[in-house]
């Protein structure tokens, strides 16, 4: 009796919920703006800063980006004197490639505000050996009504393919890796991530912190990686096994032909931090908002908010992998 009781006040508290449409205005105050930072830098790679304000957690406005910063560096003690070119909305590049073991602090000026620093160090590139793939495309066909005169065929794929390997964690330190994918156009070489899935007993495990953690980046154009911690594998020779999903470009943006590569990450626990805690607060964010705890991203940012954290990846062209291209409607 007592049971149904619950189970109907909890129904006309949900009902009650669901149809209040009465709009309550916010009075409370507003913090200000913060900047924030998001740069992931490759070991030998040039690399992107994007810088915009915080917003009112509240809202769902689009990020306001930070077009006026300068940048100056310090490099293993060392100041270079880098041009740094702002090649879009928020988007500054740096031209400057660190190596494995390298230790670089950014500092950031922006009009009115308090000078923003981070650092990090370029960890190295893990070893990987044994690697196969084997990719499995399926082939589809689709009607493209262009217009009433005009109408193609075109042959689409899908798939996947699957990928084990052989992960050498060294005993000596705790670490933390990602793995990528992405498709290599062989025309012009460049390159679009991919989706990246990994089934792994050992490392995927719900009850306890570091299971894997499999998260796409909407603002650095990262498909879903994969993140994990060695806890479970210190030490190891572990054999590391996953997918990765392919799929043809409806636009014809990419060749149809391209090489599959992987990318077996070393990264520093400020990025695993920050990858952890944004997918916790993904997560969050599909529920009633008055019924979760806000989540704090992790940050190493001093005097803003965001994540500057180095990343030594080995890059793995694995395969080639072939889609049809689109034919003309064989039809009178």
């Amino acid at each position: 009796m007592k049971k149904t009781i619950h189970i109907a006040a909890t129904l006309l508290l949900l009902s009650g919920m669901v149809g209040c449409t009465k709009q309550i205005e916010f009075t409370g105050e507003e913090t200000d703006p913060m900047p924030v930072v998001v740069s992931f830098p490759e070991a030998d790679s040039t690399f992107n800063v994007r810088l915009s304000y915080s917003r009112f957690f509240l809202t769902r406005d689009d990020f306001a980006p930070i077009n006026d910063a300068s940048f100056s560096f310090e490099v293993n003690g060392n100041t270079p004197n880098i041009a740094v070119e702002r090649t879009d909305e928020g988007v500054y590049h740096v031209p400057m490639a660190l190596a494995a073991g390298d230790t670089m602090t950014m500092h950031l000026t922006i009009p009115g505000k308090k000078e923003l620093t981070a650092g990090c160090r370029v960890p190295q590139a893990p070893e990987v050996t044994d690697v196969e793939v084997e990719p499995n495309i399926v082939i589809d066909t689709f009607w493209w009504q262009r217009n009433y005169a005009d109408s193609t065929v075109k042959l689409t794929a899908s798939g996947n393919a699957s990928f084990k390997l052989v992960l050498h964690d060294p005993a000596s330190r705790g670490n933390y890796y990602a793995v990528r994918a992405y498709a290599i156009d062989s025309a012009t070489g460049s390159r679009k991530s991919l989706n990246v899935s990994i089934s792994d007993d050992l490392l995927y495990d719900v009850n306890v912190a570091d299971e894997i953690i499999e998260i796409a980046s909407t603002d650095l154009s990262y498909g879903k990686q994969a993140l994990f911690t060695d806890e479970r594998i210190n030490g190891q020779n572990h054999t590391l096994e996953g997918e990765v999903y392919l799929y043809s470009n409806y636009d014809d943006s990419f060749d149809s032909t391209f090489t599959l590569q992987l990318q077996v990450c070393t990264i520093t626990r400020d990025v695993y931090l920050y990858w952890a805690t944004l997918k916790s607060q993904q997560d969050a964010d599909g529920d009633f908002l008055f019924m979760t705890e806000p989540v704090q991203i992790h940050t190493n940012v001093t005097g803003g908010i965001g994540i500057l954290g180095a990343v030594g990846p080995r890059r793995i062209d694995v395969v080639k992998v072939s889609f049809p291209s689109r034919i003309k409607d064989p039809r009178p």
